[in-house]
């Protein structure tokens, strides 16, 4: 029933905005109508700029050296498309290991003219940092998103290979055997070239979306919904050496 009830709501917003994203950095983004991440029903919050705010918050901030975007486990090419939209980077790279997943991004990337742009990979491998330039992943930032997977494909060497970028990664430690352990693991992996933020989800403000106030309560705090199992934890790792 909640999940229905989140994919109408997010058909609607899509509809009113005609699949096109309406706030924050990735404004003006537009959205194929067949997303595959989560079965579409995170599209409300996307074109309301309400998703992933704490990210698109430090994609707004970071610094302009920073012009090529690495993003694992793209999905449907929401970050690796927007970010050029919003014109925050020159290139970027998406790995995803879903076929249709890499078709969606296809899709997005004309359907905002921006194919020449964007690179689209497979499963990213242990050592995917050495198919980029050297020189590339100097001026890069990694975003990594990949449900577990982030402490098993980067280690002391690919931080060592991002020695000079900043790297984003979506931590769920719930998800795997030794949690705890692999968090320190990888928090000591990072330690001699990465200085180290964790950022928790927030709030969210809907005082100025018009379009939600006369939406019963019920159904406008659940475009906020992320459908997560729990609050989520990100940890950034910014170069020690600027």
């Amino acid at each position: 029933m909640v999940q229905r009830l989140r994919l109408q709501l997010s058909n609607s917003v899509g509809e009113f905005h005609k699949n096109k994203v309406a706030r924050g950095p990735f404004k003006g983004l537009s959205l194929s109508t067949d997303l595959q991440w989560g079965g579409g029903l995170d599209k409300g919050s996307m074109i309301l700029g309400l998703y992933e705010q704490e990210i698109l918050n430090l994609l707004a901030e970071i610094p302009a050296k920073y012009r090529t975007f690495i993003d694992l486990g793209a999905a449907d090419g929401y970050y690796g498309v927007g970010v050029l939209v919003s014109k925050q980077f020159d290139t970027s790279y998406c790995y995803e290991m879903t076929e249709r997943g890499r078709d969606v991004i296809a899709a997005n990337a004309a359907l905002n003219g921006v194919t020449d742009k964007v690179i689209i990979r497979g499963e990213a491998t242990r050592e995917f940092y050495n198919d980029i330039p050297a020189d590339v992943r100097d001026q890069s930032l990694v975003l990594i998103d990949i449900e577990g997977a982030e402490f098993d494909l980067v280690d002391a060497d690919t931080f060592a290979a991002f020695s000079k970028a900043m790297i984003v990664i979506e931590i769920h430690d719930w998800l795997v055997q030794d949690g705890a352990g692999k968090m320190a693991k990888l928090r000591a992996d990072a330690a001699s070239t990465h200085r180290i933020t964790e950022i928790k989800m927030g709030a969210r403000d809907l005082s100025e979306i018009a379009e939600v106030y006369s939406m019963p309560d019920t159904q406008r705090w659940l475009l906020c919904s992320e459908g997560r199992q729990r609050l989520m934890t990100w940890l950034r790792f910014d170069p020690i050496e600027a």
